[in-house]
């Protein structure tokens, strides 16, 4: 019989080992208290659009980033951080990089310079994760991935087109998809969570028709959304630091090398600090009006329920798009769920609150989610606070908001002819004692031979098939599908049929069995895609012991004629794989292959 994690928890110890096997609770317990001390909160104050830096292409030709070592003060109370960071020509950026703006249909070319020295995570390096070679925490190898972007293979950013120190890489991007807000990050194989971590990310806007004279930068639709200065990104990590201001990374003390030191490699990083755009629970200065909110999930592996409390109240507020777009029209909500990888696009009227007045941005998502423990001492690391808006007596932009985002709607894929239906199982690997030791995908490693081959120009249906404990958001490189249901199966008599597992172990066995139709273990109706889901999408919360169904296309004529969010097809190897960086780390990611 296959023991899941939940399993071994709920029996309180692994038979013989005489220790509770939770062991990202275990790994955040004795570690993760808050190492540099308590921090004023939102003391101080977000970088907004133009202090974090635009890259302006809406022009198209051809621009250069820097990668470079750097020092970055997170809080006026904490030591300066080294930090890696995004540098345009003249620039001065000491954390994350310019948030790039382009115009749809309008290509251009991005050189990035990788002049990186020493990591400043060098100590949680694992080297049973990299190349063997590799010279990391001296000349870390780099690959930018704009991610959710419409590239040809050769300008995907893969994790194995990769560039070290003193060289570079030239990607060209023909943004030949919908105005969206999506975001460039390292993909470098077996360090991404690091390299992302330091600092390596950024936002990429892709704009549509032009905006209002006098903005700056258009707004994406002209006249409707909040402009800039109402127009704000929200980058959303956790991040733990040390008393003297140096990142954090705490080793995994249930796994240990054949000295018994710790490996550096845990199932999931989980802060003990909320940083949003690279200050610790900042706060923003807002007029009395609607601000246009870009929310990233920029964390290794946490999720976030988020809310908007004044007063104790959740104010209620509209998402009008998701990765890949805007929806047809807004969704209200008084929440929001986000794993790592996924972004929204939000508008919160602070017009009917008086001057003065506080807004806190909250979250109460377990860790790990979405069935973790939620107390610290448990190792639940919980984040109850991300940042705070403070209400000033000038009035804003109060122009209302469209009931309809979109000129025509959305081309829907349900109910479309599909190519294929593809059985994709989401697998957890435990040792002997019951710890996590990877994260597979079809129960294969990265470099595995069985390569997913689709053909271009194709429609097919993902199911996505969680048998793991934990959420997982997916990720596909190249392309934005559509999310259909999910629904419950029974994960216990499905991985028997997949002969995944050793039947002398209990265990799963990497690289053995192979994924089946899911049909015969299902469990009760399938539920729909909710509102605020049923836009564009290039990552997808994958939910415990459900099937999420995906239709994805692959290429620009996929849907017969009917527009797309992506504007071109490409032949050639991509990637899908969790955002969870450490599970893509170890070894949650696969190839795919368009013909």
């Amino acid at each position: 019989m296959y023991l899941t994690r939940r399993q071994l928890l709920q029996a309180g110890a692994v038979a013989g080992a005489g220790i509770l096997v939770r062991p990202d609770a275990a790994l955040a317990a004795p570690t993760l208290a808050r190492q540099a001390g308590p921090l004023t909160m939102f003391s101080e104050q977000l970088p907004t659009l133009a202090e974090l830096g635009v890259l302006d292409m809406r022009a198209g030709g051809h621009t250069e980033l820097w990668m470079h070592n750097a020092e970055h003060n997170f809080h006026s109370q904490l030591g300066s951080t080294d930090t890696f960071a995004y540098r345009a020509d003249g620039a001065s950026q000491t954390y994350l990089g310019p948030v790039i703006v382009a115009q749809r249909g309008t290509p251009f070319a991005l050189t990035v310079h990788n002049r990186l020295g020493e990591h400043p995570l060098a100590f949680a390096i694992d080297d049973e994760l990299v190349p063997r070679g590799s010279d990391d925490d001296k000349a870390p190898r780099t690959s930018t991935h704009l991610h959710g972007g419409n590239t040809r293979p050769g300008s995907d950013g893969g994790p194995e087109q990769v560039f070290s120190p003193g060289s570079s890489y030239t990607y060209h991007y023909d943004n030949n998809q919908d105005a969206a807000g999506l975001w460039y990050h390292d993909h470098a194989l077996g360090i991404t969570r690091l390299n992302v971590y330091a600092g390596l990310a950024g936002g990429y806007l892709i704009r549509d028709t032009p905006g209002p004279s006098g903005t700056g930068i258009d707004t994406g639709d002209g006249t409707h959304l909040p402009p800039p200065p109402f127009e704000v990104p929200l980058v959303i990590q956790d991040r733990m630091f040390n008393p003297n201001g140096s990142f954090a990374y705490p080793p995994n003390p249930d796994l240990t090398d054949s000295d018994g030191t710790p490996r550096p490699w845990a199932p999931e990083f989980f802060g003990d600090v909320a940083t949003v755009n690279g200050k610790c629970w900042p706060n923003l200065d807002v007029d009395r009006g609607k601000y246009r909110f870009r929310v990233f999930n920029g964390s290794n592996a946490r999720f976030y329920n988020l809310k908007f409390v004044a007063g104790g109240n959740a104010l209620p507020f509209a998402q009008i798009g998701t990765d890949g777009g805007l929806l047809d029209t807004p969704a209200k909500l008084n929440k929001l769920v986000l794993g790592p990888g996924e972004r929204a696009d939000l508008v919160v009227d602070f017009a009917g609150l008086s001057a003065g007045s506080k807004v806190v941005l909250g979250n109460n998502a377990p860790t790990p989610y979405p069935d973790g423990p939620v107390s610290a001492k448990r190792g639940g690391v919980p984040l109850r606070e991300i940042m705070q808006f403070t209400v000033q007596s000038t009035a804003g932009y109060t122009a209302p908001l469209p009931a309809q985002l979109r000129p025509q709607p959305m081309t829907r894929l349900a109910g479309m002819p599909t190519a294929a239906t593809r059985q994709m199982t989401l697998v957890e690997v435990l040792n002997a004692a019951g710890i996590p030791i990877m994260a597979l995908l079809n129960n294969r490693p990265f470099h595995t031979t069985d390569i997913t081959a689709v053909k271009g120009d194709t429609l097919e249906e993902w199911e996505l098939i969680n048998t793991t404990v934990d959420a997982h958001p997916i990720h596909l490189h190249f392309t934005q599908f559509q999310v259909l249901n999910r629904q419950r199966f029974d994960v216990g008599k499905y991985l028997a049929a997949t002969g995944y597992v050793d039947p002398g172990t209990g265990l799963v066995t990497p690289g053995q069995g192979s994924s089946v139709p899911v049909t015969p273990f299902l469990i009760g109706r399938p539920m729909a895609a909710p509102a605020n889901e049923r836009g564009w999408k290039d990552t997808v919360v994958s939910m415990p012991g459900e099937v999420t169904r995906i239709r994805v296309p692959f290429g620009a004529g996929a849907a017969g004629g009917a527009p797309l969010a992506i504007g071109s097809s490409f032949k050639g190897e991509y990637v899908w794989h969790c955002h969870i960086l450490e599970h893509e780390d170890n070894d949650m990611m696969q190839r795919y292959v368009i013909e």
